[in-house]
Formats: C-alpha cells, structure tokens, sequence
C-alpha cells in the first residue's frame, strides 16, 4: 500500500490507529518499528516518525527515547484542553457547557442510583467527599476540591465509562466556574451549607436506590449552580 504524499503524517497516523484496532492492541502494548511501519506503509521513517509525534500530542502513543512507541492509557487531558481552549476564545458558551454537565449528571445518579438498588457498588467515596465539604471550614479550594470528588465518586458507582471520560475533562473547563459560584453562593447570601445540603439530597436519593429523585436532585442542583453564575 503506497500512501498519498499530500497529507503523509495525517494519513500516516490513521493507519497506525487502525492498526492498532485490528491488533486489539491495548494500553502499554508497542506498535511495530518505524522501519516496518515505514516499509508497510511506503513512506519514508522520517513520515512515520511525525505521525508517532502527532499521535502522542493527541494522547494516543507515549514515547521515549530508543523505545518502540506503546500505546497510551485513555486520557481525558486532549479534551479537556481543548474545552479550555474553546471557552478562552469565546467559541464556547458556559450556559452550554453547564447543560451539558446536567445532561451527563442527571444521568450518572439516575444509574449510580439503579446500581445501588441492584445491590450493586457502594457510596462511601462520595460520603466521604461530602464529609470533608462540611468540614471545609470557609477554605474555598478545599470545600471545591471535596465537590469534584463527590461528582467524581458518582461517576464511578454509575460505571458510565464515556460519561466519566467527559465529565472528566469538563472538570477542568469548569473549575473556574466552580470558583465563580462559590463566591455567586456567598453574594446571595445562601452560603456553603446550601450546597451541601443539595449533595446530601442527592445522595440521600441514591442510597434509597432511587434513579428519578437522584436525577432530579441532581438537576436542581446544577440549576441552582447556574444561578449562582448568573445564567
């Protein structure tokens, strides 16, 4: 197979990802020598060598000097950056953002909720998490800090892999948002305690093994989130 020279490394690197899918290859696995890619492909190492370097900027391939390239374990850093990035230059709407973390939220606690009832996982993380929020005594970052891991232990018990994967990289696009409605919380006068409580509903509903209150729970407080914004 002789490869167009137009979009060489562009081209180059789709072959290696789907290369890498009909191997099944997995995280840590080495993808074949540059010379064999090169060889295969027929192009030059040089070709082969930039799409590598492409493919490990997008957090597919990790590389290291005099080592065959391996593939990555999945990581939400590309999006993430790229979210960040978009909000920067105003490409992107928060109000946007923010519903899309209520579509994704309302789901994981509506799952995280059936499991519970199936007999299935545990909320001790998130417990956990809301625990050190009540205990944050006035530190933003802190109370902040235990709010991403509450959301975070969620995720997980809802076994929602490509959810998480999103949720994930949001988090870093909306941690200035989260500082926001901090300070949006306390110039209402509601303070601290207000959140808290909204995570406990939540909580309290995914205990119960209930999926429609969690979701709505949840929902209420990613609406009184926006509030505290502005939106």
């Amino acid at each position: 197979m002789t490869i167009e020279r137009a979009t060489l490394s562009d081209t180059v690197a789709r072959e290696i990802i789907d290369e890498i899918k009909q191997r099944r290859l997995r995280a840590g696995d080495e993808i074949p020598a540059e010379g064999e890619l090169a060889e295969r492909y027929g192009v030059n190492r040089l070709a082969v060598r930039e799409a590598i370097r492409t493919l490990v900027a997008r957090g597919v391939l990790v590389s290291s000097q005099g080592k065959r390239a391996r593939v990555a374990t999945p990581s939400p850093a590309v999006l993430r950056q790229i979210l960040e990035f978009r909000l920067s230059q105003k490409s992107m709407d928060l109000r946007d953002l923010l519903d899309t973390r209520r579509v994704i939220e309302c789901e994981l606690a509506r799952r995280a909720a059936a499991r519970v009832a199936a007999g299935h996982g545990s909320t001790a993380e998130a417990e956990r998490a809301l625990d050190i929020m009540s205990g944050a005594n006035g530190s933003p970052e802190a109370f902040i800090a235990a709010d991403l891991a509450f959301h975070q232990a969620l995720s997980d018990l809802a076994e929602s892999e490509v959810f998480s994967f999103i949720l994930t990289a949001m988090n870093g696009a909306l941690l200035d948002a989260r500082r926001a409605s901090y300070r949006g919380r306390e110039e209402r006068g509601k303070g601290q305690d207000a959140t808290i409580e909204a995570h406990r509903r939540i909580l309290d509903a995914i205990t119960a093994g209930d999926p429609e209150r969690a979701a709505r729970a949840m929902a209420d407080h990613v609406e009184e989130t926006g509030h505290d914004l502005g939106l």
